[in-house]
């Protein structure tokens, strides 16, 4: 997997590597893929998916590595009261290389800050218990064991694992390692920001020391500690690249922005 890796909005050109990768009885296996898989299977998907999408019923998405497809993920169910669910497949040449878990985590990005999702659901075959391991890593958790009523997946009867994950619970999972090491007193100021009702959006660290961490917020600053404890250093940058204003600590280098 590459720095280029990402996931893009599903697309016809995406049609024809979806087709290969599909017709893969190893994908059928575990998935709602029919096997063998229809002729034209994947332009009628794709089709169906810019509809769903057009519609605000769905929205899926081509995980692409250095322009490669390499399997595809999204989420449906969304409107008309029913339960959003989250779903993914990646080809099985590229099993095994990360892309299920970084794919998640770029979905679960979207679901939570531009949908704006309460929660989401998945599941998956208790028989894939890498599919399980890839959605508790994302910070999903258990909530049923059930047995298989949906004959696309082809093992009906079988035990299907059903997890969920709410906004709160992937806000904790993203941040919370980032936060555990804070800076007490950048903590402080951040917990009067989270207290008046700003956001944290994101969440890092290693950079440009391995012992650096980055929290950054989504409007400008709410509080102003005064003075400054001497501590820490408050700049305003106003970068249209970066950020408007920044509290930092010196040593270790840890920095909260807006």
């Amino acid at each position: 997997m590459s720095s280029t890796t990402g996931i893009y909005l599903l697309a016809p050109e995406h049609a024809g590597p979806i087709q290969r990768l599909a017709a893969d009885p190893r994908i059928a296996a575990t998935t709602s893929i029919p096997h063998p898989y229809p002729e034209h299977g994947a332009r009628h998907f794709v089709a169906q998916q810019l509809e769903d999408r057009a519609a605000g019923r769905a929205w899926v998405f081509a995980i692409l590595d250095r322009a490669e497809l390499v399997g595809v993920c999204g989420v449906e169910g969304l409107g008309a009261g029913e339960s959003p669910e989250l779903g993914y497949w990646i080809g099985a040449p590229f099993w095994g290389q990360g892309y299920a878990t970084f794919a998640l985590r770029m979905l679960l990005e979207f679901i939570f800050t531009n949908l704006r999702l309460d929660a989401v659901g998945a599941r998956s075959l208790e028989a894939n218990p890498a599919s399980v391991r890839v959605l508790e890593k994302n910070g999903f958790r258990r909530i049923a064991v059930r047995p298989n009523t949906d004959p696309a997946l082809h093992a009906v009867g079988e035990p299907v694992v059903h997890l969920r994950i709410t906004r709160a619970e992937w806000q904790a999972h993203r941040d919370g390692p980032a936060l555990a090491q804070l800076h007490p007193l950048l903590r402080q100021i951040l917990d009067a920001e989270l207290a008046a009702g700003n956001e944290i959006v994101e969440t890092g660290g290693g950079w440009p020391d391995v012992d650096s961490i980055f929290v950054r917020l989504r409007d400008q600053f709410r509080t102003r500690p005064d003075p400054v404890p001497a501590e820490l250093t408050y700049a305003e940058l106003n970068d249209p690249h970066w950020w408007r204003a920044e509290y930092s600590s010196r040593s270790p280098r840890h920095v909260l922005a807006c």
